[in-house]
């Protein structure tokens, strides 16, 4: 059965692809924190920066064992960002792979855009898209498009931390039929809310740790929802390259038929970034 394609998720993979050309990467990528001194004074309107800074980081990570268990990992991830005095554009792409006895046990790929942009000294605006493929989680491929506002807590060049709310939509393809949502579907769409928070720390001259956690209610049916976590730490080397580690985990309360409702993913690897 041929699945339909919307305009919307062809743009989306090409832009995000297209930045994704970099070298991908495992695991966490470097976090990349820059992070304005000052805010705007209260009232006034941002204007738009003249300065443009693009930074890029990758990672790669795995594994391989032989002999009484033969199985191997992969883990790649690419991020490429552009800051302004007022705005913010993250692209970032995910990708794993694992097999064990000639058998696949992990397969997905990720790809995610967001831009922000102030509209006053504290306060802004937030478009997102995310793109998922995940066949072990019976996910041909998820589709969430999202808007809002959000709220800088705080922003040092040592710490930040945001919070931030709105709406979008999200769609699944499955790879088989599966009983969601009180009946059997190919593909379930639905409207969501999003409240999340996300937070950057510089522990030390050579750590940093960053942290996001969002919360997607299905407002098509009540009661049921998603949660996505994600963290990494990052201890540079020198001023190119770092040891990373990561955890992302995933959780949809009805994921459909014989499918877990949680999925983990711990990772280390090098990171590089770049300017």
């Amino acid at each position: 059965m041929s699945r339909r394609q919307p305009p919307s998720i062809a743009a989306a993979l090409g832009l995000a692809v297209s930045f994704a050309a970099t070298p991908l990467a495992h695991g966490q990528a470097t976090p990349i924190v820059t992070v304005p001194e000052t805010k705007l004074a209260p009232g006034e309107v941002p204007a738009i920066a003249k300065d443009v800074i693009w930074r890029f980081a990758a990672s790669l990570g795995g594994t391989k064992t032989t002999g009484n268990s033969d199985s191997s990992t992969l883990n790649v991830q690419g991020e490429a960002l552009r800051i302004t005095d007022t705005s913010k554009l993250n692209l970032a792409v995910r990708g794993l792979y694992a097999e064990s006895n000639d058998a696949r046990t992990g397969a997905n790929i990720a790809l995610s855009s967001q831009y922000d942009q102030d509209f006053s000294r504290d306060w802004f605006g937030f478009g997102k898209v995310d793109l998922l493929r995940d066949h072990p989680a019976n996910i041909h491929l998820r589709q969430s498009e999202y808007a809002g506002i959000g709220y800088h807590v705080f922003r040092t060049s040592e710490h930040s931390w945001d919070i931030s709310g709105g709406f979008g939509y999200t769609e699944d393809q499955y790879v088989r039929p599966t009983q969601v949502a009180g009946a059997l579907r190919e593909e379930y769409g639905r409207v969501e809310a999003v409240i999340s928070e996300a937070s950057t720390h510089k522990l030390t001259d050579t750590t940093s740790l960053r942290q996001k956690i969002g919360v997607f209610p299905n407002l098509k049916n009540s009661g049921e929802y998603r949660v996505v976590f994600d963290a990494g730490l990052s201890v540079a080397i020198n001023s190119s390259l770092s040891l990373t580690a990561g955890v992302t985990y995933r959780h949809d309360s009805d994921p459909g038929t014989g499918i877990k409702k949680g999925d983990a993913l711990y990772v280390t690897g090098i990171g590089v970034k770049w300017d």
